[in-house]
């Protein structure tokens, strides 16, 4: 008995923690663990409402004809990610394809998929996706239960609430509270057994560094994507032989940075192009909003290109941004390990405040029924 409850409650934290992965993605615009397609263009492969295990780019490897992959499209329906097969690769990038599609979709338009558009890959087992049916289906309905019953409550107010981003930090929030609520009931679960086995007249413990490390790992780990995963480099190609171009004239390109995340961004950039200049290195980007740099570059001689690359760094704006600049050109990895530090001490501030960093044991009035099994009687199911 004591195995099956482990194991259900293993599950449920597990479950609660994909939901919230892919909540996180939708808000910054980058699937984390998870990733689902609305269309079936994948078909049979990955069928409409279909999830599948999305590796971030910076972890996937070398992309191959043959890898799945999650891509910024720029004519493909609009624009914006898209999954579909590498078919071919070439020397200006990849050729991609919808398994379901009968064309290419650079026969429709589509440039060639180069490696800075690339967000993430689809993991294969032996050469097959790893697919969840009807997941991304089944959270896509609790997605619109909840906005209808949002606008039942605030009725035409333009509450942000009722918009998508406001949406998703909500289902964030409820996943977090759900997280802590099987956590403490599960240990809760545990320490009455361990009561009852030894006829203690304690109460229920809590072990303060349990929960520091549980919150630090919900926490940290969609939030360190949220500052990699849409970092990496960036190129434009300034050709001296098209007539809109003056060899030895300087060339401009805009720069725009987006944060479709819930909290303030401050976005660098630098490049090495000794003939490159940036009219603002960093971008300081509100949640939802998005920011310009000019990227100014001296055009090359006739009949030459240049290929001017750019490195975007993106970090939390939880400091101020001098600071974070300055930890930055020590290294990126110090600037992020700052926020690290920071957000884990905060935790353990606010957790040791509440439960001490040691067992706290608590007493309790009353022998309270797990909230597992509560929920199971709301349901009907106990």
């Amino acid at each position: 008995m004591a195995l099956r409850s482990a194991v259900g409650s293993a599950v449920t934290v597990l479950l609660v923690a994909v939901v919230i992965a892919m909540f996180v993605g939708q808000q910054i615009g980058q699937p984390i663990l998870l990733g689902f397609v609305v269309t079936g263009s994948m078909s049979p492969t990955l069928n409409t409402g279909d999830a599948f295990v999305a590796v971030p780019a910076p972890v996937a490897g070398e992309i191959e004809p043959g890898d799945v992959i999650v891509f910024e499209a720029i004519e493909l329906q609009g624009g914006g990610l898209t999954t579909h097969r590498v078919v071919a690769e070439t020397d200006d990038g990849y050729i991609t394809k919808g398994d379901n599609n009968p064309f290419r979709d650079q026969s429709g338009g589509e440039p060639v998929v180069t490696d800075d558009r690339i967000v993430a890959t689809a993991l294969q087992v032996n050469g097959q996706v790893v697919r969840l049916p009807g997941l991304g289906t089944a959270i896509g309905s609790a997605r619109t239960a909840a906005e209808n019953g949002l606008v039942s409550i605030g009725g035409a107010s333009n509450s942000g609430l009722t918009n998508g981003q406001g949406l998703s930090g909500l289902f964030i929030s409820i996943g977090l509270g759900l997280f802590l609520l099987v956590f403490v009931d599960s240990f809760r679960a545990s320490e009455e057994r361990t009561r009852e086995r030894t006829r203690s007249r304690g109460g229920d413990t809590i072990n303060g560094w349990t929960v520091i490390l549980a919150l630090a790992v919900l926490i940290l780990v969609p939030a360190n994507a949220a500052m990699v995963a849409p970092s990496g480099t960036h190129s434009v190609t300034i050709d001296s032989t098209t007539e809109d171009v003056t060899p030895g004239e300087p060339v401009e390109s805009e720069f725009t940075a987006e944060n479709g995340g819930l909290v303030t961004m401050l976005i660098i950039l630098e490049s090495s192009h000794p003939d490159a200049a940036m009219d603002r290195n960093q971008l300081v980007v509100q949640r939802g909003g998005s920011a310009t740099a000019t990227l100014s570059v001296t055009a090359p001689p006739p009949g030459e290109q240049a290929v001017v690359t750019v490195e975007e760094h993106r970090y939390f704006l939880l400091a101020p941004p001098g600071v974070i600049a300055g930890l930055h050109r020590i290294h990126p990895l110090v600037a992020i390990g700052a926020f690290n530090v920071l957000v884990l001490g905060s935790l353990a501030a606010a957790v040791g405040a509440t439960f001490g960093f040691g067992t706290t044991r608590q007493r309790s009035r009353d022998r309270s029924v797990p909230l597992k099994r509560q929920i199971r009687r709301l349901l009907g199911r106990d």
